[in-house]
């Protein structure tokens, strides 16, 4: 860095100190009394012995002599803590897992005491279990109802309370099985290719010893064959609960159940106990685009290709999952290192590489419309994805039917770090993973899906940050307006009817598996790119007056338990719309303009034979997740940069966590607030709009450039360490006496980011839960992202400001404790974690002629160790 730059600073090292306490949160509903729970809960227990029984009569000539179980579904108003113990104290039931939902109406006698028309939350129980388990539930229900005051065996109190709150209990049926999985419709369509089998994915329940994991799986086995499908795949990871088969059935089969909307209720397949779920598989598809619709380079951009200098060296830090890249292209060459030992690369022609050479290109270059500094590390590359026709007859680049996808990410996982058939780790640099696939088959509504809790273990497993796409929603976009008035709105008055109708659309537009990944970074696609403008004879319609609002394909958060997602946005590409003709609909309608030219990210893509310097344009949430990758590359280069400066050192190992934090530090609400606040405010979400819309920017849109360096009026000061449960952290960030002087806009960030371990048969699911708290007297009104939805995830972002004049003294500091506590589970090592403080003059402030130099005085003041002023607590 030259002398005249302002880089970024370090904490010294923090004060240790306890963590902060927390207080609860809610209050106790009304619940009914236990005669009318019996009313309405005895026959739900008959119904489950009468599955029983029929489960019995079913596997009564079986050879291995399987014992009949059913898996259980209770459904409490309220939440049970701790009812786990109470189920592994019952000999015979067997904890499967649990979930939440917030949206019960209030009855049968449950309802909140202050807003009795308020929808409720509760809790969902899985268990396995026998009949003699099931036997001493309803002995002890019956007990119970007698009197509710009886004393239960030792520890099974939480099984008396379960009663209280119980709402349903009932049996994991074929519905649940197939339920929101898509699997019937993915059957349907590929009845129209020429195929002999029909591929799916059959999740078992995951049992806890590995004799009950092998008789289940033995047992699903020996049901597909007894239909005459095959079993060509199987996966089992224990660290995430994850135990599948990649089973086929033959076509005429799957015509049989398609033809009858039926018939699926009596596939043996379906009602086999061990089964979770029936899954399609192969379903994250990108188009190939044509090739006619690409341009060359122009000669002055491969002359500049020319200057500059040496190709990338040293091991990859950035790894890109995908399709294989069309490595001999001018952009790309000597800057990528292919690893394909599936040989995918095989089943490609050059002019089918279109998404990994667009992934690739924008990971190396950026927008090449305004490129930036070009990586200077080459990519580590595992081609993921292979060319097939598609369902509607056009090509397409999908992970292969023929593996699940959970066991390629994890075997490409293994491979990069630990190696594998006797060969060395492949990459074991790499810190960041990009990740621009989503499986369309499988949006998140309440529960982790395996893909997901595969990324957080390995995660953590490795420390190393997972870069996801949010997933891309290529739905038509009814507007409120009756189809002749299109044409005459204005532009204001159509982006409100567009994002209305976005927003209203929310439940089809969720994040795609796995970007609700709670370790990695989930990226939407902001509507913006540094292209031209389409010209004066473009028909697409833009839906926005300006950039800076999510594209209309973006998917919509919140993401698991609430959290933020996605966690920031990246431009994605302005994404244009087109009328949908004709007069079978009444409303307005608007459908996503496809195509490769403007305007959008232009990128290297193959070209027709032997030409190498092609490119395109091109949208959605994968270009915002390759730039955001492109973003942490240049990130972490600015953190070997800082270990050249004088001040405090900056570990290799915390280079993932500040990372992480650094990308999200440069996100705000800023541009888009006031626009979506006019669109969508109202009566009903008044009071929690800020959460309500944060399910659509997240965190915000991110200027990385604001990150990576300081000015004279915005200092940047990075901290870091590793806390245990119980344990926190203290950082004095002095304050320049400058600010003391007069009223100026004064704004402070704060991001604090951690990689945890997750606990997957608990609600809570994280493990390590950290925090911080920013009290201070300069800047204390918080904007943007909710207070509560921050905490949810690995990632807390905030943005404090204040104009009001405030009085200090030198010496005075801000104090930012950060805090850890356990919240599935006991945390197995300290949780490493970065941080971000920034303050600064907020920019509405007009220039002035005496700048105050906020970045001088902080530095001077870091460099002798700022004590920590309880007053500031």
């Amino acid at each position: 860095m030259a002398e005249t730059d302002y880089p970024l600073l370090v904490f010294p090292e923090p004060a240790l100190a306890e963590r902060a306490k927390r207080s609860g949160f809610g209050g106790e509903i009304k619940k009914p009394d236990a005669s009318r729970q019996a009313r309405r809960l005895v026959p739900q227990f008959q119904r489950l012995q009468e599955a029983m029984d029929n489960r019995r009569l079913a596997l009564q000539d079986h050879p291995l002599g399987v014992q009949p179980e059913l898996v259980l579904v209770l459904e409490t108003i309220g939440p049970i803590e701790d009812f786990i113990r109470a189920v592994n104290r019952v000999r015979g039931l067997e904890w499967l897992g649990e979930g939440e939902f917030d949206d019960m109406p209030p009855e049968f006698g449950f309802e909140d005491p202050e807003n009795g028309d308020k929808l409720l939350k509760g809790q969902l129980f899985l268990v396995m279990t026998d009949q003699r388990a099931l036997n001493q539930m309803r002995s002890l229900f019956e007990v119970w109802e007698r009197d509710p005051d009886a004393p239960f065996p030792y520890g099974l109190a939480r099984l008396k309370r379960a009663f209280e709150h119980l709402r349903t209990i009932r049996h994991w049926g074929v519905e649940d099985r197939i339920r929101e999985t898509g699997v019937l419709e993915d059957w349907a369509a590929r009845l129209e290719q020429d195929q002999a089998y029909v591929p799916f994915e059959a999740e078992l329940w995951f049992r806890k010893t590995a004799l009950r994991r092998e008789q289940a799986e033995s047992h699903l086995r020996e049901v597909i064959d007894s239909v005459e499908g095959q079993v060509v795949g199987q996966c089992l990871i224990p660290e995430i609960g994850y135990h599948a088969l990649l089973g086929r059935l033959p076509r005429v089969s799957v015509q049989a159940i398609i033809a009858d909307a039926e018939a699926f209720r009596d596939i043996q397949l379906l009602q086999c106990e061990d089964l979770m779920h029936a899954r399609p598989v192969g379903q994250c598809t990108f188009p190939i685009s044509r090739t006619e619709e690409t341009e060359p380079l122009a000669v002055h951009e491969l002359g500049q290709l020319e200057h500059q200098g040496e190709s990338p060296n040293g091991d990859p830090v950035i790894a890109l999952f995908d399709g294989m890249p069309l490595t001999g292209h001018v952009l790309l060459d000597k800057r990528l290192e292919v690893d394909d030992p599936e040989e995918y690369e095989a089943a490609y022609q050059a002019h089918e590489r279109v998404h990994g050479t667009g992934m690739a290109s924008l990971i190396c270059h950026g927008d090449l419309n305004h490129p930036g500094t070009p990586a200077d590390r080459p990519v580590y590359v595992r081609p993921i994805l292979q060319p097939r026709r598609g369902f509607n007859g056009e090509f397409v680049e999908e992970i292969p039917d023929s593996v699940l996808p959970v066991d390629l990410i994890h075997r490409a996982v293994r491979r990069l770090f630990d190696g594998d058939e006797n060969q060395p780790a492949a990459a074991p640099e790499v810190q960041v993973i990009s990740l621009s696939v989503g499986n369309l088959a499988r949006p998140f509504l309440r529960e982790m899906s395996a893909w997901a809790r595969l990324l957080d273990w390995l995660s953590w497993k490795h420390q190393v940050l997972f870069v996801v796409s949010a997933g891309n929603h290529i739905h038509e976009v009814e507007l409120r307006v009756p189809r002749p008035e299109l044409q005459g709105l204005s532009a204001e008055i159509r982006e409100r009817n567009v994002v209305e109708a976005l927003a209203a659309d929310t439940r089809n537009r969720r994040l795609l598996s796995p970007a609700e990944t709670l370790n990695g970074l989930t990226i939407g696609a902001a509507h913006d790119d540094d292209g031209p403008r389409p010209g004066s004879g473009h028909l697409g319609i833009d839906p926005f007056v300006g950039r800076g609002l999510p594209s209309v394909a973006s998917a919509h958060g919140p993401g698991y338990g609430r959290a933020v997602k996605p966690d920031v946005f990246f431009p994605g590409g302005r994404q244009l719309l087109l009328e949908k003709m004709g007069t079978g609909h009444s409303r307005a309608t608007l459908r996503l303009h496809s195509g490769s030219s403007p305007p959008g990210q232009r990128v290297a893509s193959p070209g027709g034979p032997g030409q190498v310097d092609r490119t395109h344009y091109t949208r959605g949430t994968s270009n915002a997740a390759a730039l955001a990758s492109h973003g942490a590359g240049a990130v972490l280069g600015l953190l070997e940069e800082l270990r050249g400066q004088p001040g405090p050192s900056l570990p290799r190992e915390y280079d993932v966590v500040l990372a992480k934090a650094l990308m999200a530090h440069g996100a705000s609400w800023d541009g888009a607030l006031d626009r979506l606040e006019s669109h969508l405010k109202n009566h009903e979400n008044s009071r929690n709009f800020k959460e309500y819309v944060g399910r659509f920017i997240g965190y915000g849109l991110v200027d990385l450039a604001r990150v990576m360096t300081c000015t004279e009026e915005r200092v940047t000061v990075l901290g870091f360490g590793k806390l245990d449960d119980g344990e926190g952290a203290e950082f004095a960030f002095p304050l320049p006496p400058s600010l003391s002087e007069g009223q100026h806009r004064r704004r402070l960030t704060v991001t604090l980011a951690w990689l945890s371990p997750v606990n997957v048969t608990r609600l809570k699911y994280r493990v390590a839960h950290l925090w911080f708290g920013a009290k201070n007297t300069v800047a204390t009104k918080r904007l943007f992202a909710d207070f509560r939805a921050v905490q949810r995830g690995t990632l807390q972002h905030e943005v404090f400001e204040g104009d009001r004049a405030t009085v200090f003294q030198d010496g005075d500091s801000v104090t930012v404790k950060v805090n850890c506590r356990a919240d599935a589970g006991d945390v197995p090592e300290p949780i490493r974690y970065g941080l971000a403080v920034t303050l600064e003059i907020a920019a509405s402030v007009p220039a002035r002629l005496v700048q105050i130099p906020i970045y001088q005085e902080v530095r001077d003041r870091l460099a002798v160790r700022v004590p920590i002023r309880d007053q500031e607590q």
